[in-house]
């Protein structure tokens, strides 16, 4: 796996992660070093905080190429506000400068109705890459 594939990469603490040691629930940070042999991965808050996690615990936002034509197929059924955020996130990725990212990932852990359609866990993205890169 290559670990520097993930450096800088903008991740959420579960909102809803139970017995945070660093107490970041819904917090955003900046992965600094993935450990794939322990599934550890560390992050950077703003302040100069620094904590680890397992990968399961983290959340990013999906990739715009799936986000987006997801949106599109399923717009009927979502309720409006939720489609809005979902769009916004879509165009804030459309921007792709470090503060958009973060705007965006900052209205997926607001709206727990779109978490599904908007975020995925971190861990899903090491596997993917693990089975790739074997």
């Amino acid at each position: 796996m290559m670990n520097n594939e993930l450096l800088g990469t903008l991740a959420l603490v579960r909102p809803d992660m139970e017995n945070d040691p660093a107490h970041k629930q819904g917090s955003i940070g900046i992965i600094t070093y993935v450990d794939p042999t322990e599934d550890q991965v560390y992050l950077s808050f703003k302040g100069g905080e620094e904590a680890r996690y397992p990968a399961a615990e983290l959340l990013r936002l999906k990739d715009r190429e799936k986000l987006f034509p997801d949106l599109m197929k399923n717009a009927a059924q979502l309720d409006v506000n939720d489609f809005k955020d979902l769009y916004k996130i879509s165009s804030l990725q459309d921007m792709g400068r470090g503060e958009d990212l973060w705007q965006a990932l900052e209205i997926a852990r607001d709206n727990p109705n779109i978490w599904e359609g908007g975020l995925e866990a971190l861990d899903a993205g090491l596997s993917k890459r693990q089975a790739v890169s074997r």
